[in-house]
């Protein structure tokens, strides 16, 4: 949901104003499953989601933490270092815990990378093209997304380690979304679209269903990546959800024959 309490909350809020709200919040979880690293989890998360902590702001620290919630040390680290994998949080040493702002976010593909084949590491990935336009067909979005009349597409074409190209798909149908269709492409090339949305309008990423399956690459696609028509690739479809399981986002990754493994972090 956007910040809809954002405009409520004082800029001058104190830490340890914010250190209560933040315990009250842990405290709402304690009827929810999960163990307290989870459950801490979720109250940063409802923390960001309402304005109390902004992009660029500095948290407490790990120890400041622990003197406030009824937790350890490990189990704050835990939380912190889970905000972090996601993008939410940037932790720097002898700094400090930071929230992302919308220059240092990770890409979108955080949760998935290419490891090579003969070096064993991490290739890098880097978006070479973009384009962002209205799409009224429907497809396995709509059956997730929910029937509308028009969804919004961001479609990339992505080099990894500069031997082989991919296509990324977005498809959205909040309409508070939409607002993308006027961000600079330059810009928005270069930024982590799910971290994106959910620091401008509030609605973190919380959990992905995977779908795989093998495709053909038709002459429109192939083109963009520079393979043959008729291409024999594989095609990941992630339906991803927000609070309240809420469909946010459906991701697609089309993938060319490669030599490379593709490591999934769900």
């Amino acid at each position: 949901m956007p910040h809809k309490n954002r405009d409520k909350i004082p800029n001058n809020i104190t830490s340890d104003l914010k250190s209560e709200v933040l315990l009250n919040f842990y405290e709402e979880t304690s009827s929810l499953p999960g163990t307290k690293r989870t459950r801490l989890h979720r109250a940063m998360l409802k923390m960001i989601e309402q304005g109390f902590w902004d992009p660029g702001d500095r948290l407490p620290t790990d120890i400041e933490l622990t003197d406030k919630l009824p937790l350890s040390i490990a189990t704050v680290q835990a939380s912190l270092n889970m905000l972090a994998e996601q993008g939410l949080v940037t932790r720097v040493k002898r700094r400090g815990s930071f929230i992302s702002s919308e220059e240092n976010l990770p890409r979108d593909y955080f949760y998935f990378q290419f490891i090579n084949s003969t070096s064993g590491y991490q290739m890098t990935i880097d978006t070479v093209d973009i384009a962002v336009s209205e799409e009224q067909k429907k497809g396995p979005w709509s059956d997730f997304l929910g029937e509308k009349n028009k969804y919004l597409n961001i479609s990339r074409v992505v080099n990894i380690g500069g031997e082989f190209l991919i296509l990324s798909e977005f498809y959205f149908s909040n309409p508070n979304i939409w607002v993308l269709m006027d961000f600079p492409l330059d810009k928005l090339k270069e930024l982590a679209i799910q971290q994106l949305i959910h620091l401008r309008l509030g609605l973190p990423a919380l959990k992905q269903n995977w779908a795989v399956s093998f495709i053909e690459f038709d002459s429109v696609d192939a083109n963009r990546i520079g393979v043959p028509t008729g291409t024999l690739g594989q095609q990941f479809d992630v339906s991803v959800y927000t609070v309240g399981d809420v469909p946010l986002v459906f991701h697609r990754i089309s993938v060319p024959p490669n030599d490379h493994s593709l490591h999934i972090m769900v």
